[in-house]
């Protein structure tokens, strides 16, 4: 297999960690061991007595039936416990696909989405997003045009990264009926789930709104507990699953044993978890609105009603990559460059971290000390 390098993870390898400052990071704050074990009584206890042995290829059944609970329709037996959201992501894609298969993948998009069916051979369409009125949008008229007879998969990402669009509950409708009418499978990347501004936002899984509908999960994003390595699939389509399952015995075979354990405390406490997150994100929120508001000139932005980040335009005439790299080398703060997406004049904000505020101050202090105008 011949696969391009991940723009977006090589990113974040050589900077992340040097970097002082970040105001692009997509995960909400993440928890210690201990904050999360004292959400439940006697896990403490139990978490010490855990034996290291190995574990469920699928994932274990109390851990896969309490990633059920998230969902209407999937039962522990609809579930594959992977490691993080990459892993269901490749094995999906090496499961089911084929060379001369045609995919419609939602863009710009996690590379892995394009990248694996790319390298299997697969035509892969993008489904681009416009903007209208500074406003991500995706046409759905335009989606349905792109179907063809080769057509296998649409891959779609809900709350979308990097854009924070969300689809509404009669867009998620529609496509589903695109794809029923082809019986085309749907793969949505749903790491943002739960983490919906408003309950009028909310909309189902897609597993739930599509019997070939497949999601993915994880406790890296809407949960903060990235450090766990935690995800998983969901899905109806007992063939789908079972291909994933045949190729996970080829990867990582089966899950740490105290990651599924501590995954099963935050997801029986999710709601305090998702509670704790979402009051940093409107924390933050009107932050980024001041800040855009004094530097109107600069930047325009749509802000999203779910998920903790967002697209920000850049409306003065620099190169997106050489502006990150110039906010890292003067003030240690990290952009992400639209540039990572393929998609130039734009750089990805989050806003899911306590420490934002302080990263938008020094950002601010690049934008005012550089004399940056439009």
């Amino acid at each position: 297999m011949i696969i391009k390098p991940f723009k977006l993870e090589r990113y974040y390898t050589l900077y992340e960690f040097s970097a002082e400052y970040s105001i692009c990071n997509s995960d909400c704050e993440a928890m210690t061991i201990k904050d999360l074990l004292s959400l439940e009584e006697g896990s403490v206890d139990k978490f010490h007595d855990l034996h290291l042995g190995y574990t469920e290829t699928k994932g274990h059944p109390e851990l896969r039936r309490d990633i059920s609970t998230i969902y209407t329709t999937i039962s522990s037996e609809d579930l594959m416990v992977c490691t993080g959201a990459q892993e269901p992501i490749y094995l999906f894609s090496q499961g089911v696909l084929n060379a001369e298969d045609e995919v419609i993948v939602q863009s710009p998009c996690y590379q892995s989405l394009a990248s694996v069916p790319e390298s299997l051979g697969c035509k892969v369409l993008n489904w681009m997003v416009k903007y209208i009125d500074e406003k991500p949008t995706f046409d759905l008229d335009e989606l349905k045009n792109m179907i063809t007879e080769k057509t296998k998969v649409i891959y779609l990402n809900t709350p979308h990264n990097p854009t924070g669009f969300h689809f509404s509950k009669e867009e998620q409708l529609a496509i589903v009926e695109i794809a029923r009418a082809k019986n085309i499978l749907i793969f949505c990347d749903e790491v943002y789930r739960e983490l919906e501004h408003h309950p009028d936002y909310q909309i189902p899984s897609f597993a739930d709104a599509y019997e070939n509908g497949v999601a993915v999960g994880v406790m890296s994003k809407s949960y903060g507990l990235p450090g766990l390595r935690i995800g998983w699939v969901a899905t109806r389509n007992k063939a789908v699953i079972e291909k994933m399952a045949i190729m996970k015995e080829y990867t990582t075979i089966c899950n740490s044993a105290p990651s599924e354990f501590l995954a099963g405390v935050a997801l029986r406490n999710r709601s305090t978890i998702l509670a704790r997150n979402l009051e940093i994100i409107h924390t933050n929120l009107p932050h980024y609105e001041s800040f855009f508001e004094r530097h109107a000139d600069l930047f325009s932005w749509y802000q999203p009603n779910a998920g903790p980040i967002a697209f920000v335009k850049m409306k003065f005439d620099s190169d997106d990559m050489l502006f990150a790299e110039k906010a890292l080398q003067e003030k240690k703060v990290l952009l992400l460059p639209g540039g990572i997406y393929d998609y130039n004049g734009f750089f990805r904000v989050g806003f899911g971290r306590k420490k934002m505020i302080e990263s938008l101050l020094k950002f601010e202090e690049f934008i005012v000390e550089n004399k940056i105008a439009k």
